[in-house]
């Protein structure tokens, strides 16, 4: 048996990506041979599938504010440290940034004599504002073995704007062939004649992500009005729950899209939802590596997406083009770019405020995706792309890192 690995994550909840990274690294990992634990700080269902034992600490921690997740800081810290000891755990692999604070405090204050190596998922720039978590981000992160962030342009922001040097980035993965199989399975009953409608005139896009501000979906939605008003029988699948479902419901209401524009929720196989679909849309403020992209490339679906900070240009464009300047929209190699939106909340009709610029080139974007039969068939080339994130490839640099 290779070497005795703890996982700690936030909870492995169906519909994160950090908690699907956690799910899938560890049966990579423990299919090569390593024994494999989870620790979560909550209990929460559905989850990922996994391989490996599971522990929770589940002692009511939920989400709260910045103050009082710093406080648990000090109660959850050595009890990472307790369970390494009677577990003989070697290295701790801890994903996002409370559990990376987690890990290395159980270290720093509770003697933990084990590797840890942290991971970052997401855009680190968006914590600038606030003082307390960029302290603790810059406090804690050097004091690891190692630091993966799984973009460049994560490593980059760490190293630059925190002075975090201990990084190293390997992409998130997936298994391709696992997508291709289950794209396979059957839609189910309830949503067959929702994807099917007029065969002739019909056209699904699918957005997937937590119904929250991070995802940016007010703006896709208020770009569909437009593309509605010139392809009536257009419509728009979205995946995921969140806090914004109400506000997003009532916006959809409001531009009289219930006929074309569906909140589908979480949904255990999303797949089939991708297979039946026409071109994914990603609407982002802010990402690390979303996965979802790779996803929808997997099955060769036309992508476009926000050049928002940061995976989407790592993943759709070629090595040559990640540095250069751009004019939007940019055709990538595997996707179209749309400019990135502003951080700004709004739920309001397009007579309460009209789409600005960039509102409008999405909703352009997606007028001739529909109408342009050459540019469909340019970006349905994805899969041979999406194989670059696949798990057999990605785990090498793993094993390479635990060695």
């Amino acid at each position: 048996m290779k070497m005795k690995i703890l996982i700690l994550v936030e909870s492995l909840k169906v519909g994160g990506g950090s908690e699907r990274f956690a799910a899938t690294l560890g049966s990579k990992l423990y299919e090569e041979g390593y024994d494999i634990s989870y620790l979560t700080l909550m209990e929460e269902n559905p989850k990922y599938q996994f391989k490996g034992d599971y522990y929770t600490l589940n002692e009511g921690y939920i989400y709260s504010n910045i103050f009082k997740r710093t406080l648990d800081l000090f109660i959850y810290a050595p009890k990472i440290t307790k369970l390494c000891k009677e577990l003989s755990i070697e290295t701790i692999i801890s994903v996002s940034e409370v559990a990376n604070f987690h890990a290395v405090l159980s270290r720093w204050l509770y003697g933990n004599k084990v590797q840890i190596i942290t991971s970052q998922h997401i855009n680190p720039e968006i914590f600038l504002e606030s003082k307390l978590k960029s302290s603790l981000i810059k406090f804690f992160y050097p004091r690891a073995d190692k630091t993966v962030c799984v973009s460049r342009e994560i490593e980059r922001i760490l190293n630059e704007k925190y002075g975090v040097q201990n990084t190293l980035t390997i992409y998130n993965m997936m298994d391709i062939e696992e997508n291709l199989k289950l794209a396979r399975e059957k839609l189910p009953d309830k949503y067959q004649e929702l994807f099917i409608g007029n065969k002739e005139e019909s056209f699904n896009f699918i957005n997937m992500g937590r119904l929250t501000r991070q995802k940016g979906q007010w703006y896709l939605i208020r770009s569909f009005r437009r593309v509605v008003d010139q392809h009536p029988h257009v419509k728009l699948f979205i995946l995921g729950e969140g806090i914004l479902r109400k506000e997003l419901e009532d916006l959809i209401n409001k531009l009289e899209l219930n006929e074309n524009i569906y909140l589908l929720g979480e949904q255990e196989n999303i797949f089939p939802f991708l297979q039946k679909s026409d071109c994914f849309v990603l609407s982002s403020l802010w990402e690390g590596l979303p996965l979802v992209l790779i996803e929808a490339l997997s099955l060769d679906l036309p992508v476009i997406s926000s050049d928002c900070k940061t995976g989407p240009r790592e993943i759709l464009c070629s090595k040559a083009d990640l540095d250069e300047e751009r004019v939007y929209p940019y055709y990538c190699k595997y996707g179209i770019l749309n400019q990135p939106f502003e951080d700004e909340l709004v739920i309001k009709t397009l007579k309460e405020e009209p789409l600005n610029k960039v509102e409008i080139m999405l909703s352009d974007l997606m007028i001739k995706i529909i109408k342009d039969e050459a540019l469909r068939s340019k970006y349905s080339n994805g899969r041979i792309v999406s194989y670059n994130f696949d798990g057999e490839r990605i785990i090498i640099s793993w094993e390479e890192l635990l060695k």
